[in-house]
């Protein structure tokens, strides 16, 4: 008999989807439709953390680091769901599958992050993958988004190849392709064959695609400039975060054993992404383009607690995943508040014009930056503290140098805020988006001041 008490949660989502694939083609009001979409998140955000275990021999395992970042996919969903109910871009008659591919593609994150074996792990990762693909060119009058859709394609199928290339080399190794087989048999090898260092380079460089690292950080930019600003939103949580919480399973519980193989790759990929993000942020005009870079910084920053490959390394990427996913959210949603544009010289005295939404842009800003009493102050703590105790001090150094670097980038915006004048004139800013603010500020605040380790 099939244990699928820790598959609950999937369940009810799936089922939530199935219900909601028919209901929303009669709903019209896109109200209704973030309603439903926050109330099935919430509902099943509920019932995560009361179930735990293993299903399908292993291959699908809820553990206390799977389902936070679950909490996060969940999180992320409901507010891209409300975000884009404010974009005017996306069409009243396209919403419905608006948020049908934001939940699709919640799903496939949601197994990944439980998948403990290699075929199932690709197959969540392409689910959620041909989901982005849409929705990165869901404007599809908009040259921009419609190069950024292509463009996420064509690389994107590329490294899916070299994932199942990689699979399929250790398959050929190895017998099996379930984590606990892969380790079993790793510690029975006296010699590494060469194939055997090609699978782990190709299935590494896929998750490092995935999760916008250097050097395969190229498409972020682009894709996240042209595609619509709450898809970039929700692309630059859930599959980053999905992505490094694949590889930080993966490694910890399949080539744990043999740090040797990976460890000096990834480290110089972790050092390269910090310095990658933050040097080139320096020179970016466009915010869009400035958070994507900015993205790029902080997956490097959650790739050393990766690195670590420890019980509190893991617990490190819980909560700066969870940090990560408020203040950036909220960066997004005070940058969908402005209608001026995305152009940073567009804030110029936003101050004066509504000093509510310029303070919460700061919060986020001064959290992003890593600066006390913020959010993003104790998650960066929580990775550098993690790679400190496996022993690689200097590469915490090297990454807490580039962190500071970041300063400059993020507080140029809160000078022209707050320092400059111009002449904005802003509409009364929504509901949602308040809520939206007001709640990625709370916590934002919270998680700095009272932090904790999941």
């Amino acid at each position: 008999m099939i244990n699928l008490t820790p598959f609950f949660p999937e369940l009810l989502f799936i089922g939530f989807t199935l219900f909601y694939f028919v209901l929303g083609l009669w709903i019209k009001k896109r109200v209704v439709h973030s309603l439903l979409v926050i109330a099935f998140s919430v509902l099943t955000l509920l019932t995560l953390f009361q179930v735990q275990g293993e299903a399908f021999k292993g291959m699908f395992v809820a553990d206390s680091f799977s389902q936070t970042l679950k909490l996060v996919f969940l999180i992320n969903l409901g507010i891209c769901s409300l975000l884009g109910m404010n974009y005017s871009q996306i069409k009243d008659e396209l919403f419905y599958e608006f948020n049908l591919l934001l939940m699709l593609s919640t799903l496939g994150m949601m197994f990944m992050v439980s998948s403990k074996e290699l075929l199932s792990l690709f197959l969540s990762l392409e689910f959620m993958s041909l989901c982005l693909y849409l929705l990165a060119g869901f404007v599809v009058t908009d040259p921009k988004t419609n190069e950024a859709s292509l463009k996420y394609y064509l690389l994107g199928s590329m490294f899916s190849a070299l994932l199942i290339l990689g699979i399929s080399i250790f398959y050929s190794i190895f017998g099996g392709t379930t984590f606990k087989i892969i380790a079993e048999n790793l510690l029975l090898m006296s010699q590494h064959p060469f194939y055997l260092f090609t699978g782990i380079i190709l299935i590494l460089s896929a998750f490092t695609f995935k999760a916008g690292l250097a050097p395969f950080h190229q498409w972020s930019p682009d894709v996240y400039e042209g595609a619509p600003t709450p898809v970039t939103a929700f692309m630059s949580v859930g599959p980053k975060v999905a992505a490094i919480g694949v590889m930080a399973s993966f490694l910890t519980e399949a080539l744990s054993q043999k740090p040797e193989l990976w460890i000096g790759p990834l480290i110089f990929v972790a050092l390269l992404t910090a310095a990658i993000g933050n040097i080139l942020a320096l020179r970016q005009v466009n915010l869009k383009r400035l958070l994507a870079y900015s993205s790029i910084a902080h997956a490097g920053y959650l790739l050393l607690a990766v690195i670590a490959c420890s019980t509190s390394g893991l617990k490190a990427i819980s909560f700066y995943a969870l940090v990560y996913t408020f203040m950036n959210l909220g960066a997004f949603a005070t940058l969908i508040s402005f209608p001026q544009g995305e152009r940073i010289n567009a804030f110029l005295g936003l101050s004066q014009a509504n000093l509510f939404l310029a303070i919460s842009m700061l919060v986020f800003l001064f959290s992003l930056t890593g600066l006390p009493p913020f959010g993003g102050f104790v998650a960066k703590f929580f990775i550098f503290k993690s790679i400190i105790e496996s022993g690689y001090t200097w590469v915490a150094v090297i990454c807490i140098l580039f962190s500071i670097l970041s300063a400059y980038y993020y507080l140029r915006v809160g000078v022209k805020m707050f320092f400059y004048e111009g002449e904005i004139s802003l509409p009364s800013t929504p509901l949602s988006l308040r809520l939206i603010l007001v709640f990625t500020l709370s916590f934002t605040i919270i998680l700095g001041i009272f932090p904790f380790l999941p």
